[in-house]
């Protein structure tokens, strides 16, 4: 008799209506939505987490079967939330969640784990026990590709074997090499003002008040979501730091001037935290990220290079001014306004430093000098990737190193493997999704998603069997260095 083919669907804050309905269409036997959150879904980790978790503290754990000591500080260095806490009080909250995530596990004997890629240590170590019982864990996110949706794992494209046609990749290159070219999920901003700061950081710390009354009335005062709202977490946004108005330089236009293109570098911020950087870089010196930058913009000033600094506009309000200052405190750094759109400063600057942002995967495709982290586009051939925190030492002559190359080559090779790992989907219809009028996109979604893991999944190609070995990674708690159960 077959053996019933089994999802496991992993539903973070407010989506578990979609993933359901996504769910009823992938074509398997069995779905189950798990959710962090009591009544949510078809599963909940809740209530296995406290039990776990008043256990762990009384204990004082450090470890246990489930997650090792360097399992947990790199789960801890990871999550947005854990870093700011206690160690005591993370550590017992990473292994709770361990016990939560095992249970479920084990229970339902899933063939596949699926969901929006790992944001928290909920996901990722829902993820680690998944790969330790031979589960792989597919992250569906947007493709650049417009109208394609795609499959990650921290951070690397799950790819097909068989390569897109010649026409596939010439239609590719035509629509995202374009200049007016811009991923589907950025949107138009309103003015960034003053008043719209404070609006922001006002309308997010009631926000966040509201969320701890209500983690408390649910008796869910440790759930990630409202965890991740509250202005104590060290990242978060300050008064203070409405002084960022005032950093931005209108006569960004006249100071570029000063400097020939190649010798212009476009520092396009991400969103901060970034879900990208935390767990799609493997090396953990490297999540340091903020200071990172400033190491970069040290030794490129220093060698001659002009820094042009471009903020995310989604991340107006929630920036701490200390990093635009430590970038200024060098000579020839820029900072330009938030209206001026990334794709006009990939025109001016000749080199581009990302973590794993898609002004990255732009600048390559415009034959500039990309510099990377580990990101699901980036391949030595056409991008400089930073690896290890000693490679900062060498970034002047790494990018000094770069040699002529065939532009049209470098597209075509770079729009290759994003076909490879993308379908025709539509992933923005999870927006306002209403499981009494469903949106179609929504079931075509589940039948494309469905028919992809199909190939590149356990019963196809299985890409994480080919391309995710044990002990892959860096660092002894890295998610890579997976052990299988006996």
């Amino acid at each position: 008799m077959n053996t019933p083919s089994r999802a496991l669907i992993w539903a973070v804050y407010r989506t578990s209506p979609f993933w359901t309905y996504v769910g009823q269409h992938l074509g398997y036997d069995e779905v189950t939505v798990l959710t962090a959150r009591r009544g949510d879904g078809d599963r909940w980790l809740t209530d296995d987490f406290y039990a776990a978790y008043r256990q762990f503290r009384a204990t004082g754990a450090t470890a246990s079967a489930l997650l090792t000591e360097a399992e947990i500080t790199d789960v801890i260095a990871r999550c947005r939330v854990l870093r700011w806490k206690p160690r005591a009080q993370a550590t017992a909250m990473a292994l709770a969640m361990a016990e939560a995530a095992e249970k479920v596990l084990v229970d339902v004997r899933p063939e596949v784990l699926i969901g929006f890629p790992i944001d928290s240590y909920v996901s990722d170590v829902l993820s680690r026990r998944a790969r330790v019982h031979g589960v792989p864990h597919f992250e569906m996110t947007a493709s650049p590709l417009p109208g394609m949706t795609m499959l990650i794992h921290r951070g690397r494209l799950i790819t097909r074997r068989t390569p897109p046609t010649r026409d596939q990749i010439e239609a590719g290159v035509r629509d995202i090499a374009d200049p007016s070219f811009t991923p589907a999920y950025v949107q138009g901003q309103a003015p960034f003002t003053r008043g719209r700061f404070l609006r922001t950081l006002g309308y997010f710390r009631l926000r966040a008040l509201v969320f701890r009354i209500m983690g408390f009335l649910a008796r869910d005062p440790l759930n990630q979501h409202y965890l991740d709202a509250q202005p104590d977490l060290g990242h978060k946004a300050r008064w203070r730091d409405m002084r960022i108005v005032d950093m931005v330089q209108a006569d960004w236009e006249s100071l570029l001037a000063a400097f020939p293109k190649e010798r212009r570098v476009l520092f396009g911020l991400q969103l901060f935290p970034e879900a990208a950087i935390d767990y799609w870089l493997d090396n953990l010196a490297l999540l340091q990220h903020e200071d990172m930058l400033v190491e970069i913009a040290r030794r490129l000033t220093g060698a001659g290079y002009q820094i042009v600094v471009k903020d995310h506009p989604l991340q107006f309000g929630f920036r701490q001014a200390e990093l635009l200052e430590r970038l200024k405190a060098f000579p020839n750094v820029v900072v330009v306004p938030y209206d001026v759109s990334g794709n006009a400063l990939l025109a001016r600057c000749g080199l581009s430093v990302t973590a794993t942002g898609t002004l990255g995967l732009q600048a390559g495709l415009l034959g500039n000098i990309s510099i990377t982290g580990e990101a699901y586009y980036a391949s030595d051939e056409d991008f400089v990737i930073l690896r290890e925190w000693d490679d900062l030492d060498r970034v002047v002559e790494l990018i000094e190193q770069r040699g002529p190359f065939n532009l049209h080559d470098r597209q075509a090779r770079i729009i290759e493997t994003l076909l490879r790992g993308s379908f025709p989907a539509d992933i923005l219809s999870f927006r306002g999704f209403d499981a009494g009028n469903p949106n179609p996109a929504a079931a075509e979604l589940g039948r494309e998603l469905g028919r992809h893991i199909a190939t590149v999944g356990p019963r196809g190609e299985y890409w994480h069997r080919e391309h995710l070995p044990p002990g892959g990674g860096r660092g002894p708690g890295s998610p890579l260095n997976w052990v299988p159960l006996a």
